[in-house]
């Protein structure tokens, strides 16, 4: 590029200097440029309609230049700039940095790709004719392609192949002049010269605001002061455009022609090396800055030799712990860094402290963002290198890869005299952090692209095992992830809360929705089964932080969970530190327990009337209302065989009827394990448990008329003013618990254990009592007689459960032969994979054993 020829007075090879000579130049109306390759790019900036690049020179110093206006140069080609209307700006220097950095505020003048771009506004002085002649304004235009100015002005510029991706869009509202063969009128009647051919290297020049939006130049020529009339010059601006990839080129005007070729599309082998390359610069990157307002930032590798110094540094968040408070009441949080320096290393800690009166400053970062540290001090903690930012010392800046800014954890006004946490960054550490952003994305890419490759974020927070409630086990310490729904008043000396992450675990309470006796109304809290567990808080701490919980996600450390008095799975929280921790909505812990949300909402049963679903879905569709979550119910303890008054001891008769005889039995395990859905079956087994646990729901009213579900308070359809009861139905909807016959050889009294869906017409064959209302004493005294062969005393053990009263020895009722049906259900199943369920079939209960 040294040796090319010029259009103008400018990018004469004999006027090009080094970088390092800029800040002894009269910059003024300097003719002077200086050669350098961009190296790195920073995205427009609206609010100072400003665009900032990082060049090296020749010599390998770099040197960052703010161009006016949105200018898109292609990384590492080498380009010209031109010194005229430069500001240099010092700044102190850094490794490999030149001391100063250019700003064009009023516009500028570059060489790139063959042609120079000038966006510099034209002043009504400025005599286009001036301008160095070219062999373009001396040849005839040809008489079998006449061209006007007006034409010729707007004609769209040669693109070259392999340059395609090096634009240059301008957003400026400056005055268009096309330096080439047709640059204006008068030059196009200039008598016909004719002169040697052209350089193969010989470049247009052209003032393009093909895609401009800059700030209007206070000084804009008039077309009475040009001498033209105003619709018809070359000069007329465009209207700014969206910037699209591409050359910049010219606009051509209705009506006009053009010889130039259009450019070919680059092949994708070409985007893919320059991506490959972009990769590889960024990998390159070396760590560590200086900040003319902070100091220097150092490469998290040098820390170690600085111990017992107050330092900063910048790197990429590999993982944070959530936040807590210390032993001298400070809240802490942890946080892993990389940068460039450390990449292969576990990367460097740093703890920072801040008191309670500021822990709503306390850094929010989370795994992939990016903080800028400020005045924390190098410590040696068990023999290992740490960082710590005390209360009164260190600041902080987030700054985030997806969204490309900076950011802090609150908004707050602090006084001459108080300590802000909060690092106000200066344009250094931006931009530090956005090359550090690319060099982390590289990384990343590179990592992934690796067979077996993993991110090196650490997503779980550092510490104990992070567990869903479904995995929970009795006596075991463990963390989760929460929604809290709701909580109890607390009390002096406990605190009650009820949280879910929307998994099922059998030895949860099932919980069903709870009815305001003044108003008549359910709750609001829509989240039933066996999907939500108690977790009680004792202790003064954990009581007075019990007053500070609302609705909401949080994290819960250290949590255990053990039986209750009634046998079912209970947390519990006793600590002198607060273990529970609010999130972020958007922090990447929640993810997989807000996807479990959306999908529970999405098909969860409304204890209100719900008419948005089709009459299949509503009311004829028993998974919508089903009695519980198609898991176990909690063990019951196993009673010694003398204890235990077996109904079916002396009574070997069968006390059901099946449809299909010729069925063979087969065991338990054998069912839950059949591929083929949906199968027949046939079982031997009991009752073990059963929902809902009392009679009178074991029917749900629904109206013929609308075919919408009445709440269980209700008698009839409101909706429809069934006052008389003349479209009101019922039909079966509960569900049965049965175990096999035969424990295992080991006789540990484990026995397998089936959910079966009892609804519809199989149910009214199997009890021979319609469908009716059982709140009514004298139908629900039939439906218990109905079903005592079977239930035994279990309708009185499990009240006595759900009461807390003392739990009378187990009577079981008969084993008995069904024959059960496996079917997918058209909604997913509670605690299950698949969408497999099972229902009692073709099976008829005798009201007297057969002769």
């Amino acid at each position: 590029m040294a040796g090319v020829s010029y259009l103008t007075p400018y990018f004469d090879p004999k006027l090009e200097i080094a970088a390092h000579k800029i800040p002894v130049l009269n910059l003024t109306d300097c003719r002077h440029h200086v050669s350098a390759a961009a190296n790195m790019s920073w995205p427009f900036n609206p609010v100072e309609n400003t665009t900032k690049y990082s060049f090296a020179a020749s010599s390998g110093m770099q040197f960052d230049v703010d161009f006016t206006g949105d200018i898109r140069l292609k990384l590492n080609d080498r380009i010209l700039i031109c010194l005229k209307g430069a500001r240099v700006i010092s700044r102190a220097s850094g490794k490999n940095k030149l001391p100063f950095k250019l700003e064009f505020p009023d516009g500028f003048m570059v060489y790139v790709d063959g042609r120079v771009i000038d966006t510099f506004p034209v002043s009504m002085e400025e005599d286009t004719s001036a301008i160095m002649p070219s062999w373009f304004n001396t040849q005839p235009t040809p008489q079998s392609e006449p061209s006007s100015p007006q034409s010729s002005a707007g004609s769209e510029l040669p693109s070259s192949p392999s340059k395609e991706h090096s634009i240059i869009s301008q957003r400026s509202s400056s005055q268009e002049r096309i330096l080439d063969k047709h640059t204006a009128s008068e030059r196009s009647r200039s008598p016909s010269i004719h002169s040697p051919d052209p350089p193969s290297t010989q470049p247009t020049t052209s003032r393009s605001n093909a895609h401009v939006n800059q700030a209007q130049p206070t000084r804009q020529p008039t077309a009475s002061a040009m001498g033209e009339p105003g619709p018809s010059t070359s000069r007329q601006a465009f209207q700014p455009s969206v910037p699209n990839v591409g050359l910049a080129r010219n606009v051509s005007q209705p009506g006009t022609s053009t010889n130039e070729p259009k450019a070919p599309k680059i092949k994708k082998r070409k985007r893919r090396k320059d991506k490959k390359n972009l990769r590889k610069l960024a990998l390159e990157m070396t760590a560590g800055y200086s900040s003319a307002l902070y100091g220097p930032f150092l490469p998290l590798s040098e820390l170690s030799s600085r111990l017992g110094s107050k330092v900063n540094a910048t790197g990429v968040v590999r993982g944070a712990s959530i936040p807590k408070v210390s032993r001298n009441g400070d809240w802490c949080i942890s946080i892993e860094l990389l940068d460039p320096s450390v990449k292969d290393d576990p990367g460097f800690l740093v703890t920072l402290f801040l008191p309670e009166s500021l822990k709503d400053c306390i850094p929010n970062v989370k795994a992939g963002d990016i903080i800028i540290l400020a005045k924390f001090t190098v410590v040696l903690f068990q023999g290992k290198v740490r960082g710590t930012g005390y209360r009164d010392a260190f600041q902080w800046a987030g700054y985030s890869i997806a969204q490309g800014a900076h950011f802090h954890s609150a908004t707050r006004d602090f006084g001459d005299e108080d300590h802000c946490p909060f690092l106000k960054p200066s344009i250094e550490e931006l931009q530090y952090a956005a090359q550090i952003a690319e060099w982390w994305k590289a990384t990343e890419e590179l990592s992934n692209s690796k067979p077996g490759g993993t991110s090196m974020l650490m997503i779980e927070p550092r510490g104990r095992r992070l567990m869903t409630l479904s995995e929970a086990k009795a006596d075991i310490f463990f963390n989760c992830i929460v929604e809290i729904l709701f909580k109890a008043p607390p009390g002096d000396q406990a605190a009650e809360i009820f949280v879910t992450d929307y998994t099922v675990h059998p030895q949860f309470y099932s919980r069903e929705p709870r009815e305001d006796p003044k108003t008549a109304k359910q709750e609001n809290i829509k989240v039933y089964g066996k999907r939500v567990l108690k977790v009680m808080l004792w202790g003064r701490t954990q009581v007075e932080h019990a007053h500070e919980l609302e609705p909401g996600y949080y994290y819960i450390d250290n949590l255990r969970v053990k039986f209750d008095s009634k046998g079912n799975l209970e947390g519990t929280l006793q600590d002198d530190k607060r273990k529970i921790d609010k999130l972020r909505r958007d922090d990447p812990l929640l993810e997989d327990l807000l996807k479990r949300k959306s999908e529970y909402v999405s098909r969860a049963p409304s204890p209100e009337r719900d008419t948005s679903q089709p009459a299949v879905a509503r009311g004829r569709d028993p998974n919508l209302h089903t009695a519980g979550d198609l898991l176990p119910p909690p063990p019951i303890p196993i009673i010694p065989p003398q204890q235990t008054q077996s109904m079916d001891k002396n009574n070997k008769s069968p006390i059901t009827r099946l449809t299909y005889q010729n069925i063979v039995q087969t065991p338990l395990q054998q069912v839950l394990g059949h591929v083929s859905c949906p199968e027949i079956f046939r079982i031997r087994a009991r009752v073990a448990a059963f929902e809902p646990y009392t009679l009178a729901h074991f029917t749900r009213g629904y109206c013929t008329k609308c075919d919408n579900d009445f709440l269980s308070v209700a008698r009839a359809c409101v909706e429809c003013d069934d006052v008389d009861g003349k479209f009101t139905a019922y039909e079966y909807r509960f569900q049965l618990c049965v175990e096999e016959e035969s424990p295992r050889p080991s006789q540990d009294g484990y026995r397998a254990s089936l959910i079966l869906d009892v609804f519809g017409k199989d149910a009214e064959k199997f009890l021979g009592i319609p469908a009716q209302d059982f709140h009514d004493l004298a139908n629900m005294r039939k439906l218990r007689n109905r079903l005592a062969p079977i239930f035994g005393n279990l309708e009185a053990h499990q009240a006595d459960l759900a009461a807390g009263n003392s739990i009378k020895a187990r009577a079981h009722g008969q084993y008995f032969e069904m024959l059960v049906q496996s079917y997918k259900s058209a909604h997913k199943s509670e605690g299950s994979l698949d969408n497999k369920r099972y229902r009692l079939w073709g099976t008829e209960l005798l009201s007297k054993p057969p002769k």
